[in-house]
């Protein structure tokens, strides 16, 4: 089920379906080398990790980042602006055929993911399937509006959701399918995926859970 979808680790998820989309790529084991675009949420090492991206890119890669990690990309990795597409939440905009939306990612009433930063996650729809990669997140108003068919949501607690907020988030939204995401490594219990579909099949009895991690 789902087989276009891929966890690496933690964020690191890969969509393939015609183009090879990479989400936040971190401790890629090896070398692909097939990366159509970059996704990058935010700043912090275990979302925007150069010598992870430098494992999937080739000559080129398009990158999505919201501005301050842009950047970065474009000082630490030597990337020309052409191949750089910087966004802002509330954006709408079509990259190398796909559909993006760009919606406002932050924890609010915590310090770690602060909403002025203008961190983001992704609404892309591949396939006819509208997939909602949320980035660092607690529930926000934003997060409460997004239309999707798959949900990768985080769940490991601390500076994302815990598996309850998760579950809930989950019902608002209402998706066909949910992937649990961000726990086991490095942060999060490995058990917080399992506590998520449990509470899922409460809060949200209409969505299928399907695991990519452990």
């Amino acid at each position: 089920m789902l087989d276009s979808v891929a966890i690496n680790l933690h964020s690191s998820i890969r969509i393939s379906s015609g183009k090879a989309l990479y989400f936040d790529p971190f401790r890629i084991e090896e070398s692909t080398g097939d990366a159509d675009i970059v996704f990058v949420t935010h700043d912090h090492y275990d979302h925007f990790s150069p010598e992870d991206i430098v494992k999937v890119m080739k000559e080129d890669t398009i990158f999505v980042a919201p501005a301050s990690t842009a950047a970065l990309i474009r000082q630490t990795l030597q990337i020309p602006d052409e191949r750089i597409v910087t966004v802002a939440p509330g954006d709408a905009l079509e990259v190398s055929g796909i559909p993006v939306e760009v919606i406002a990612s932050y924890n609010p009433g915590k310090r770690f993911h602060p909403k002025a930063n203008g961190w983001v996650g992704y609404v892309v729809t591949v396939d006819g399937l509208r997939y909602y990669i949320c980035g660092d997140m607690d529930i926000t108003e934003e997060g409460k509006g997004v239309s999707c068919d798959v949900l990768l949501v985080p769940c490991g607690g601390t500076y994302t959701m815990n598996a309850d907020e998760a579950a809930e988030f989950t019902g608002i939204l209402n998706p066909k399918y949910a992937i649990p995401t961000h726990y086991g490594d490095p942060v999060g219990e490995k058990s917080c995926g399992s506590a998520f579909a449990e509470k899922a099949k409460v809060k949200a009895p209409d969505t299928t859970v399907v695991f990519k991690l452990f």
